[in-house]
């Protein structure tokens, strides 16, 4: 549900700028703020689970995503829409970052530790596919029912959460203790600076004076949060596992693989809409070549790891063909001939379903066993924060790019399309020689068999 969301509006963004009168800023921002509002407060919901306990920090978060879900359904037209939109989308990331690290948690109780990197890998495989699934589901979901059923279908998936949970008798137990309030604060305020002020460089300009100081305020903020929570007894992340390099590296490739795998979505799923000027069930369809073959690289990464015993194999492999397949999908977008633009989509879509389950698996094994809670969520954080940054950059670039009449008329022409890919092309191109400088040589010692010993 939560990985969903992120995409699932793709589709459903052309008719819902015409129904309320959004602007291209806007509708790039409903997709972001969420983003955003997930990597901000993952931290959180990783303390609140500490503190009062998992059972009682799921519940609250799914209530809240369900509530803030029906909120957007009832998203009103003209000036009040935009900013409406703003804080509804914002709170229901907030209610998905409350569950988030409760879910890590719980897998990583329930398996035996032989089990557990596997079980992980899983799960991350199957939050990546829900994530590709989203414009299919929401053209289907568009196209039958209209677009704020893309929003209303989340209250009974939220009441069968609570309900499941109810009954699977997990503990609730909580370390208890006060609540820190300063360091999720500085956390929030640093990445809603840094993000939102690299999107308004679309607007301002690149160059501007306000954009460079936006930027610089943000950046600056990061920097205070991080030492703040360096120097805490009881730090809100423990930033400290970025010390253990293996952990650091596989982090840090996943911050860096979210990005382009959200921009290709987003825009990729609009350009289809609008550029092309296909129907909604046809948009979801034609989204097919991507989803399936990202679908297959998400399986695949996990046998390709067992095969070889090697990270470099999924993670090499994906990178590659992603880089490749975005390139040569970006290069066809002017000529607006779908079936030009299949071959790019299958090979970014297998390339990037590749290496995030593999590193999942992985990063969890360089860790100790009593830090795997703590570097799942700031895994899970720094992952949301590289599509939140990814988004922005790109969405930045779109703006700018776009046509004055265009954004007012909620139309992102193909130019601006290009320029978002662009930004998802020198992403990719940059993470794979990264990755083949800084990803362990040979098989790996540990596995499945000797991860229990």
């Amino acid at each position: 549900m939560v990985s969903l969301d992120q995409t699932v509006v793709a589709v459903a963004l052309d008719p819902m700028a015409h129904s309320l009168g959004l602007t291209t800023f806007m509708m790039h921002g409903v997709v972001l703020v969420y983003v955003l509002a997930l990597a901000a407060f993952v931290p959180v919901g990783g303390m609140l689970a500490r503190r009062i306990g998992r059972l009682t920090t799921f519940r609250a978060g799914a209530a809240l995503f369900a509530a803030a879900s029906g909120l957007c359904a009832l998203a009103p037209s003209g000036g009040a829409a935009e900013p409406y939109l703003v804080v509804v989308r914002a709170v229901q990331g907030v209610g998905g970052a409350l569950m988030m690290p409760v879910a890590t948690s719980v897998i990583a109780d329930v398996y035996e530790e032989r089990d557990r990197g596997r079980a992980l890998a899983v799960y991350a495989g199957l939050a990546q596919l829900f994530l590709v699934l989203g414009p299919i589901v929401g053209a289907v979901l568009t196209q039958l029912l209209g677009w704020r059923s893309v929003f209303l279908v989340n209250l009974p998936v939220g009441a069968a959460c609570l309900w499941m949970m109810a009954r699977a008798r997990l503990s609730n137990r909580a370390q208890g203790g006060a609540l820190s309030v300063v360091q999720p604060l500085v956390v929030i305020l640093s990445l809603v600076l840094l993000v939102l002020g690299l999107y308004q460089c679309g607007v301002w300009g690149f160059t501007d004076a306000r954009a460079l100081a936006a930027l610089a305020a943000g950046s600056g903020a990061v920097l205070l949060a991080v030492r703040l929570i360096l120097r805490s007894r009881h730090p809100l992340l423990d930033l400290r596992l970025l010390g253990i390099r293996p952990y650091a590296v596989a982090v840090a490739l996943t911050f860096l693989v979210q990005a382009p795998q959200l921009i290709l979505l987003v825009h990729g799923t609009v350009y289809l809409r609008q550029a092309l000027g296909l129907s909604l069930l046809a948009t979801g369809t034609s989204l097919l070549p991507l989803v399936a073959a990202s679908a297959a690289g998400t399986f695949l990464s996990g046998y390709l790891l067992d095969r070889y015993r090697s990270l470099r194999v999924p993670v090499l492999l994906g990178l590659t063909a992603a880089t490749v397949g975005a390139v040569a999908w970006t290069a066809v977008l002017p000529a607006r001939e779908y079936l030009w633009q299949v071959p790019g989509m299958l090979l970014a879509g297998v390339g990037m379903g590749l290496p995030v389950p593999a590193l999942s698996a992985e990063l969890m094994r360089a860790v100790p066993p009593e830090k795997r809670p703590d570097a799942s969520v700031l895994r899970q954080s720094i992952r949301q924060l590289g599509g939140a940054v990814g988004l922005a950059a790109a969405g930045a670039a779109a703006l700018a790019a776009n046509e004055d009449a265009a954004d007012r008329a909620g139309v992102i022409t193909v130019t601006a399309t290009s320029a978002a890919f662009a930004v998802a092309c020198c992403v990719l191109a940059v993470t794979l020689p990264l990755a083949v400088a800084t990803l362990p040589r040979g098989a790996r010692t540990g596995g499945r068999r000797n991860a229990g010993r």
